[in-house]
């Protein structure tokens, strides 16, 4: 009699859940409330839950967000588990090249930091390049997806000529020179701004040419005959810089420039420094919590999905190529994983103020 009695409160349950749009819509606005601890992002996230087609399936959907994810982690103190938020997942409302799945370095596009990149031979000879570790770190993955993108697209050798933007004392000015490429590496002008002063006290901002040069990497007199160094400022760049180089790049530079705005607008302006048919390759953080509420408070800038399709669309009318957009999590075991302080490995995703984030490249080949 119970079993009866449970199966036919289900049967009342469903007949209520499927008796109007309006009663799926509430259902589904309560479900965020309570698993997600917050209300609805926005009417297209309600919609997006209205159409589960039992309760056991909404109850079942909500138990795999990162939200309901991170608040049963938060009982053991146990590493934080990620789970894919179904925005991630759909494909885009504009029309822009895109593709969801897993991501590679051997063929990149525009994409996120994921486990099984770490996996490839093509990362481990990128590290060994580098002279660093090829360990599971999403910097690392940085250096290693500017590289081959460049490689890729034939944009490494000889008589190539290449910018860097906010280069600090990265290595891939000295890859490169060993390369045989000539090199602009460039970081902000000397100041007493506070976000300089934190790069200072990190040791990652460059003043000159001398903290470029990584001797593991390159001979003295290649990276003396190849590289320069020039302050410029990332939100102003000169126009005579214009046209002047095959590709640029900038690696973990463009978040920090004061807003999204900003960090959307360097990306449009660093083309102008390309010649016609070269590529601009750009990382940057992404956030993986949220298609509408962000941080972006003047000192970092988290750029949403909706951020990147709408660069993406805007540099397509301006005549660019963008490479596909994909924004597959991974389906590593390593991907599942948050990494909280004291940071350690794999550091591919972790929190920023409260959102999940990771790392995130773009790669754009300039218009005619």
């Amino acid at each position: 009699m119970a079993g009866s009695s449970d199966e036919g409160g289900t049967r009342v349950a469903m007949d209520r859940y499927h008796a109007g749009n309006d009663t799926a819509r509430e259902a589904a606005a309560w479900a965020i409330r309570l698993f997600c601890g917050r209300e609805p992002a926005d009417e297209e996230e309600i919609a997006l839950h209205s159409v589960h087609q039992t309760l056991d399936g909404m109850r079942r959907a909500f138990a795999e967000t990162w939200e309901f994810r991170q608040f049963i982690d938060s009982f053991d103190g146990s590493r934080r588990r990620f789970g894919v938020p179904p925005f991630l997942m759909r494909p885009p409302r504009t029309d822009i090249p895109w593709k969801f799945e897993q991501p590679t370095l051997d063929e990149p596009v525009s994409q996120l930091c994921t486990g099984s990149q770490f996996k490839e031979p093509v990362y481990a000879e990128i590290a060994e390049a580098l002279s660093v570790h090829a360990h599971p770190h999403r910097r690392t993955w940085e250096m290693a997806y500017i590289t081959s993108v460049l490689a890729s697209h034939g944009l490494i050798g000889i008589g190539r000529r290449a910018i860097g933007f906010g280069c600090g004392r990265e290595r891939i000015p000295s890859l490169l020179a060993s390369r045989g490429v000539e090199v602009l590496a460039t970081d902000e002008p000397a100041g007493e701004s506070t976000g300089q002063a934190r790069w200072r006290a990190a040791n990652q901002y460059a003043s000159g040419l001398g903290d470029l040069f990584h001797n593991q990497i390159v001979h003295l007199d290649d990276f003396e005959r190849l590289v320069e160094y020039g302050a410029v400022d990332m939100n102003d760049i000169p126009a005579s810089l214009d046209g002047q180089f095959d590709c640029c790049w900038s690696m973990s530079a463009a978040h920090h420039l004061g807003s999204i705005d900003k960090a959307m607008a360097f990306v449009e302006a660093s083309l102008r420094t390309v010649k016609p048919g070269g590529f601009a390759v750009h990382t940057m953080d992404f956030n993986l919590s949220s298609n509408g509420d962000t941080l972006d408070n003047g000192i970092h800038a988290l750029l949403r999905r909706r951020d990147l399709e709408a660069l993406c669309a805007h540099l397509s009318t301006q005549g660019h190529q963008v490479l596909p957009l994909n924004l597959h999590t991974g389906h590593d075991g390593m991907d599942d994983v948050v990494d909280l302080p004291p940071h350690g490995l794999p550091h591919i995703k972790l929190y920023v103020d409260r959102y999940i984030t990771t790392s995130f490249g773009i790669a754009i080949r300039k218009g005619a």
